[in-house]
């Protein structure tokens, strides 16, 4: 351990959002329902990469994520079906090398437009209670997170 002037540097492990899979959705809500957050982004969004290297590392995000909700991360030109909810979606191709999840155009699209970054809440019911476009700071997201305490 590194010493200077008797103050001991302390080694502190990164603390990361533990990302449920869609595959393992089902069998996790089968054991504990949680309210569910899905993540709407893609490669090339700036605010998205924003969320992922700010938002999604502050430490009472990550607590408060990882204790009370299943955190889904959906990747809107990611080219493979997925299933969720008992219900499969899948890639739309709209051209050469581009396209667009079938998923993340449902949960995400608000007034006829889907943009990146977009956050959709639902309950332990599975309903959908928010959906916020674009790009949250710690602080913001933790007041649209509810309180299950």
């Amino acid at each position: 351990m590194f010493s200077w002037f008797g103050l001991h540097s302390l080694e502190v492990e990164a603390q990361t959002i533990q990302w449920t899979s869609f595959d393992n959705l089902t069998d996790s809500l089968r054991k504990e329902r949680r309210p569910l957050l899905v993540f709407i982004h893609t490669d090339w969004c700036k605010y998205c990469k924003m969320m992922e290297v700010k938002t999604f590392t502050d430490p009472l995000i990550v607590n408060t994520l990882n204790r009370s909700f299943y955190c889904l991360d959906l990747n809107a030109e990611e080219a493979r079906s997925l299933t969720f909810l008992n219900k499969k979606y899948k890639f739309k191709p709209s051209g050469v090398n581009t396209g667009i999840q079938e998923l993340a155009e449902i949960l995400g699209t608000e007034n006829g437009k889907l943009s990146y970054p977009t956050t959709v809440f639902f309950d332990q019911n599975l309903q959908v209670q928010n959906r916020v476009v674009g790009a949250l700071e710690a602080k913001q997201l933790l007041k649209l997170l509810p309180v299950n305490e």
